[in-house]
């Protein structure tokens, strides 16, 4: 579980700003509080403020940096990306941390990033041990003589670990290539271990914890890659879709028999579903699920080894004429895009989404909250969620700790901060405080009159 991330100069978040699953002595809404190592964690944050407050940058920053970590930076485009308000900022480095337990064991994994050098210039695993001392699995950084040095400060009673350990950790020393300067110690080793326990099976738990987080833009639909069919019908799609009323009577996966290439018209990423769709044919005997151009398609493969498939139609009443996914509105795409919310939840470690209010009625936003908080009940997975919607602002929906707000301060930087720093009642109309401006995080308007010659 996230304890908690902080961000600094990353676009709007020009000082470092943190946000923190910790909960307060709240004693309300117990089921949004899961205890992980002996600390009391919050399942969820809703993150309100006005327009170009940076909200969706600080959704943005964990998206990025988790991407950072995974993959390294070459394919990270890092152009604009630091506080552009104050020139200065370009020279100065962007730092993501974040604090997670995993396992029960709690960890500090961050990385420092030179704007200027397109790099790494530091990195470090800090485990937090029983006894409260904190011990560095590794730790990178390089020196004010350019120097990258990395060192551990485990204690291995095994020489062999020993080793092993020292020949990774040399790639990220004195002779550092330029490839390893712009990629993570913690996915060089993960990738290259299968270890099932000891050191190397516990940073590769960290490094798998990352690649589990699941990030929803407003303007990007949720991929559905990896998703097989069976676990869609788990949680009802077609009851999903009722529930909210959408005028949806049925899901159905019609079949098909286009060619399977003639779906992608081109697209590069052909293979990479090839290579899924083996994947899950010979290890899962699964269907594989994935949205391509507006559609989403069930692909799978028949006796002959050849690759079948169906796609998601939508019966509104009229069994001769079905909807495709493309044809429903925006809200109803909307609701069928934060399924994935629930039915890969068991995996994923935190799910942020960015706008949860948009195209879907406030109700009905209400609604996916309560479900989410009663479905996870007895679990420990995470919602972070940035909105505009004010009639959430409801302390009977949420905890005071669980509120958090994005302001733009004078010179444009972004400020992070929470409810319960105000210690409200429980009992408190908080919607009509903070459209009064109580919390601060609303539009201030000019007072001239915009439509005078």
């Amino acid at each position: 579980m996230l304890v908690g991330f902080s961000v600094g100069n990353y676009k709007s978040f020009k000082n470092r700003q943190s946000i923190s699953f910790e909960a307060s002595k709240i004693v309300r809404h117990k089921n949004h509080v899961s205890i992980e190592s002996n600390k009391r964690l919050l399942k969820s944050a809703l993150i309100f403020g006005a327009n170009a407050s940076g909200k969706s940058n600080f959704i943005e920053a964990i998206d990025i940096s988790r991407l950072m970590i995974i993959g390294g930076l070459d394919r990270i485009n890092l152009n604009k990306c630091h506080f552009r308000i104050s020139k200065e900022m370009y020279n100065q480095p962007a730092i993501f941390e974040y604090r997670m337990i995993i396992d029960e064991v709690e960890y500090s994994y961050g990385i420092v990033i030179s704007y200027v050098n397109k790099s790494i210039i530091s990195e470090w695993l800090v485990r937090f041990e029983k006894n409260g001392k904190e011990t560095y699995i590794f730790n990178r950084e390089v020196d004010s003589n350019n120097v990258c040095k990395s060192i551990t400060e485990l204690k291995f009673t095994n020489d062999k670990q020993k080793e092993r350990m020292d020949f990774f950790l040399e790639g990220f020393s004195e002779n550092i290539s330029d490839s390893y300067k712009r990629k993570t110690i913690l996915s060089d080793i993960a990738l290259r271990v299968n270890d099932d326990d000891g050191i190397f099976f516990e940073i590769k738990k960290v490094f798998e914890w990352f690649d589990k987080i699941i990030v929803i833009f407003p303007e990007t639909k949720y991929n559905y890659s990896d998703v097989a069919t069976d676990e869609i019908k788990k949680i009802h799609l077609s009851e999903w879709m009722k529930h909210f009323d959408t005028g949806i009577e049925k899901v159905i996966f019609e079949k098909q028999h286009m060619d399977f290439e003639k779906i992608f018209h081109n697209d590069p990423s052909i293979e990479a579903i090839r290579k899924k769709i083996d994947i899950s044919n010979a290890v899962e005997k699964r269907p594989v699920v994935i949205k391509i151009n507006g559609q989403i398609y069930e692909f799978k493969k028949d006796e002959n080894g050849n690759i079948i498939y169906d796609k998601l139609v939508l019966n509104h009443g009229n069994e001769e004429d079905l909807f495709d996914y493309d044809d429903e509105s925006d809200g109803t795409k909307r609701l069928i895009d934060l399924v994935p919310v629930f039915y890969e939840k068991d995996s994923a470690s935190v799910v942020l989404i960015d706008e949860i209010d948009r195209s879907i009625h406030t109700k009905a936003v209400r609604e996916f909250l309560e479900i989410f908080y009663e479905s996870n009940e007895s679990e420990n997975h995470q919602l972070i969620a940035t909105t505009h919607d004010t009639n959430l602002l409801d302390l009977d929906l949420l905890r005071q700790d669980e509120i958090w707000f994005v302001e733009r301060q004078e010179d444009n930087s972004s400020k992070v901060y929470s409810l319960n720093k105000y210690k409200q009642r429980f009992d408190k109309k908080i919607d009509k405080d903070y459209l009064l401006g109580r919390y601060g995080a609303v539009p201030v308007f000019l007072k001239d009159n915009i439509l005078e010659e």
